[in-house]
């Protein structure tokens, strides 16, 4: 995809279920969480983590494999209101708050995006999974649980 408009974005929500009390920010919570506890971790939604600046950040997930104690972020971009330098502003602002924090993977659920925002996601080593009708959010989040994993079932795809 060589940009993202409006009217991209407005179709990829508008394909997500629509939000419930227990989704955040276009997500189904329970089916996150069921996700990653299937691969050993345990989630908190809205968690928080106080990074090395003494700092306490909140994130949409934050989960933490059982056996290794590894931290993985998932915060989604779903619903954010805006164009290209809006999502720029997020991902960012987001890059701070993992570098404060220092997880060792964090992903981030958006809308289509444009080429520079995915480079941007790529240069901060963040995950981007972009949503689209295509391939929907969960499907991409285990295929990346997957591949983390050493699965050699999980189809081969390039996911940050």
């Amino acid at each position: 995809m060589a940009g993202s408009t409006v009217a991209e974005r407005r179709e990829t929500l508008n394909f997500l279920e629509s939000s419930l009390p227990a989704d955040i920010h276009g997500l189904d919570v329970q089916r996150i969480t069921e996700l990653l506890q299937g691969y050993g971790f345990v989630c908190k939604v809205h968690g928080k983590l106080r990074g090395i600046s003494g700092n306490l950040h909140e994130f949409d997930f934050v989960c933490t494999k059982t056996d290794t104690g590894d931290k993985m972020i998932i915060e989604s971009l779903l619903t954010l209101p805006g164009d290209q330098e809006a999502m720029e502003i997020e991902i960012v602002k987001l890059r701070l708050k993992t570098y404060d924090c220092t997880p060792d993977v964090c992903i981030v659920i958006a809308a289509p995006s444009a080429f520079s925002v995915r480079e941007m996601a790529s240069l901060y080593r963040l995950s981007l999974l972009e949503a689209v009708k295509e391939k929907s959010p969960y499907d991409q989040l285990e295929t990346l649980l997957r591949l983390r994993e050493g699965d050699p079932q999980a189809p081969r795809q390039n996911i940050d």
